[in-house]
């Protein structure tokens, strides 16, 4: 895994200017986001500061998220084409292991660019951090990547059958967004699909992470939140390493 995350640091590499474009992207959302917060005045969501806050705090996850949902199935289609995917299956290292040990590196550079959002935002627009809780935010995230995973590793081996998952992935992604509570509060969901919000394992953790990174109220225990995020991984990371 190590030499895979290793590979993926040296491509990054060679590619100059990558590693600031993605950059550039997160801070050019985090600044459109600030303008949009601007317009919006609604009760459940606040002044419009702690809409960007709330905002920003999705967008970190969302990267997180993207990390994991959507740059697995292109890496494999990569390894794919290449040719080079079979070495790894016919080692003793195996594809299964081989296609988590992808999620690494990705995994690595969602966090950092989480760091500079964080910091653009707090710096420039002045978003309030609660510093004193933050740290504690890093192993919740990293408790909610090993429930994301497994959305990627069920895309993944569905990108083995059919060759082309990608488009699977986009949707996968969209879906979450909207009934995630990224960048709204999932109770202004249509009640029809709201329960949606609390099926899956984005929402507490997000609702979490703002708990620790910006001080928001929380709408139910911690441990009751850290036990959905836990159990999700527990019950779906096995189902998709079989998948």
């Amino acid at each position: 895994m190590y030499a895979l995350a290793k590979r993926d640091l040296l491509s990054l590499l060679t590619y100059r200017f990558r590693l600031y474009t993605q950059l550039a992207g997160s801070l050019v959302s985090v600044i459109l986001f600030y303008y949009i917060s601007r317009l919006v005045t609604h009760s459940r969501l606040g002044s419009s500061n702690d809409y960007f806050a709330y905002v920003v705090v999705g967008l970190v996850i969302l990267t997180a998220l993207g990390s994991t949902v959507t740059t697995m199935p292109a890496r494999l289609h990569q390894e794919l084409v290449a040719g080079t995917f079979e070495r790894l299956l016919v080692s003793p290292f195996g594809a299964t292991a081989a296609m988590a040990g992808m999620t690494i590196f990705p995994f690595v550079m969602a966090l950092v660019q989480g760091i500079v959002t964080l910091a653009f935002a707090s710096i420039v627009f002045h978003m309030p951090v609660h510093w004193s809780t933050a740290a504690l935010a890093l192993p919740v995230a990293l408790l909610g990547t090993l429930s994301f995973v497994p959305f990627a590793m069920l895309i993944v081996a569905g990108s083995l059958v059919v060759k082309q998952a990608s488009v699977g992935a986009g949707f996968v992604m969209t879906g979450i967004s909207l009934v995630g509570g990224f960048f709204f509060p999932p109770d202004l969901l249509p009640t029809w699909i709201r329960w949606v919000s609390q099926v899956q394992p984005f929402t507490p953790a997000l609702e979490l992470l703002r708990h620790l990174l910006l001080g928001t109220a929380l709408t139910e225990s911690a441990t009751l939140s850290l036990i959905k995020i836990g159990a999700c991984a527990g019950i779906l990371l096995p189902l998709s390493i079989g998948a």
